[in-house]
């Protein structure tokens, strides 16, 4: 497993609380932004399969990435606020791979990067943090 950019482009980490945040009474964060230019191509962080394509008010368009771990657990990667897919559902992809383009999509965006979750669930790639894993942290688990 692979991050999906550098760590330097990180903006956003999870499970951290901002003052923004804080004020507007909202959860911790629930994913891992990286700042990047629209339309940079997003590769995949593993090999999986796109389960599913949605829109989100809040995460804006968003591709899910099916993966196993390496204790064969099923887990499920969502790249959110993309510009568009880049692979449709169902089309099996290796890690590298283009999975999507950084966009601004859904009113939880606040300029162009990319917001990546990690579930055990599918749904939960939609649901709050305490549903989440921290990806960087997936990751790092997984190489």
């Amino acid at each position: 497993m692979r991050f999906p950019f550098e760590p330097k482009f990180i903006t956003g980490r999870f499970g951290t609380l901002s003052e923004y945040r804080r004020k507007h009474n909202l959860q911790s964060h629930s994913g891992v932004d990286w700042a990047r230019p629209e339309g940079t191509p997003i590769p995949a962080i593993a090999n999986g399969t796109i389960v599913l394509q949605q829109f989100s008010q809040v995460l804006g368009n968003v591709s899910v990435l099916r993966v196993m771990d390496k204790n064969k657990k099923l887990a499920y990667i969502g790249y959110c606020h993309l510009q568009k897919p880049g692979a449709e559902v169902g089309t099996k992809v290796k890690e590298g791979e283009t999975v999507g383009f950084v966009g601004n999509t859904g009113s939880a965006s606040s300029g162009p990067h990319l917001h990546m979750t990690v579930s055990r669930e599918i749904k939960g790639v939609f649901g709050p943090t305490s549903v989440k894993e921290d990806p960087i942290a997936f990751v790092k688990a997984n190489r």
